[in-house]
């Protein structure tokens, strides 16, 4: 049960990679027999997060003409360029760290903003619309009922007409301007799809990568015998990167592929028209894959590729900046802070069934300070 749903559930790295590139699945919404016949409601708090027509929910040309302008923004070259803006908003926020005293959130403090500046960069986004654009996140990823759902679109139309209204009178070199100007050229979109890919991209933005940066830091801290070989060279930053991603990933679950048929998977049977939630985290952590000893964070160890970012035709698309934001941004905060430690304690976990995050990282920067 997923809110009230009924799903089926692929927990193994096998056969979700196998249903990631089986066409006898689809993305689409309009797949859902239960939606579409009326059982589930679409401002249904799960249902909402589907009931889109962007990249994410569209399969085979639809979804490669959609892709095709985001992608662009997006090539190995273009986000390499992006790191020493990422390293300065990374070096502006730990010394405005520095300067305070007692414990400090690093969720709300540094990872949120730096997330947030970084994305906001990139689609041309102003900075006063940073709290708006947090809040209808939190609603999205987080339990809600139909009321506030409704409540939170009608705030999204605004705030996406608004910004696509700017982007039509005084376009930039941002991503936004690049999808607003798209739709007359090559990879038209529709009005709606413009709005929904727009949707898509805010929620899958800056959380997940905020997210997975507090739990690399929560990581880290919780394992100094590795922390120590990252801060000695015996091992690298991106290592330390990639078990974070696997072992402690952000994306716990997302809504949902579709059997288009009946579909014989893991030994079951998925009847057509029915759901199946991906469960990421999960199958990264499948011993049949990655060990008996899967669950535990380990940078040492060498194991096969994770799915961190999905796998086949609908993979992250973000998936370097990502990469690149938690590198600098891990290494600069041990390297700036190298006594920084966790506030004991409690630590309470975000209410979502889709991300896997604390709610806050309280943690204390110096010895000095927590003996004060």
């Amino acid at each position: 049960m997923v809110e009230g749903l009924e799903v089926w559930a692929l927990t193994h790295d096998r056969e979700l990679r196998e249903a990631l590139v089986d066409t006898r699945f689809r993305r689409n919404w309009r797949t859902w027999r239960a939606l579409s016949e009326g059982e589930v409601a679409t401002d249904h708090p799960v249902a909402a997060m589907v009931y889109l027509d962007n990249m994410l929910t569209v399969d085979g040309e639809a979804h490669r003409r959609m892709r095709g302008p985001v992608s662009k923004a997006f090539t190995p070259r273009r986000v390499e360029a992006l790191r020493p803006a990422v390293g300065a908003v990374v070096d502006s926020l730990l010394e405005e760290l520095a300067e305070r005293d007692g414990p400090v959130d690093l969720k709300a403090e540094f990872a949120y903003p730096l997330s947030m500046r970084v994305f906001s960069e990139l689609f041309g986004i102003p900075e006063r619309d940073h709290d708006r654009m947090r809040q209808m996140v939190a609603t999205a990823f987080s339990p809600s009922t139909p009321e506030e759902v409704r409540a939170m679109r009608e705030q999204l139309d605004a705030f996406l007409t608004e910004l696509i209204s700017d982007k039509r009178s005084e376009p930039g070199e941002d991503l936004t301007s690049a999808l607003v100007s798209a739709t007359d050229e090559e990879h038209q979109l529709s009005d709606a799809e413009l709005r929904d890919t727009l949707w898509l991209l805010v929620t899958a933005g800056f959380e997940t990568t905020s997210s997975a940066l507090v739990n690399g830091v929560q990581a880290l801290l919780s394992h100094p015998e590795q922390l120590a070989l990252l801060r000695s060279g015996s091992a690298a930053w991106t290592d330390a990167v990639e078990e974070v991603l696997r072992q402690a990933g952000s994306v716990a679950t997302l809504p949902f592929l579709f059997a288009a048929e009946d579909v014989e998977i893991g030994g079951r049977t998925v009847r057509a028209g029915e759901p199946v939630l991906l469960a990421y985290l999960a199958a990264n952590l499948d011993t049949d894959r990655y060990g008996a000893d899967a669950a535990e964070f380990d940078l040492t160890r060498s194991r096969p590729r994770h799915l961190a970012f999905g796998h086949g035709p609908h993979t992250c698309l973000g998936a370097a900046l990502a990469r690149l934001e938690l590198e600098v941004a891990l290494k600069a905060l041990f390297t700036r802070f190298p006594e920084v430690s966790l506030v004991e304690g409690d630590v309470p976990r975000l209410g979502s069934v889709f991300i896997n995050s604390p709610a806050s990282l309280p943690v204390r920067l110096s010895a000095q300070r927590a003996a004060a």
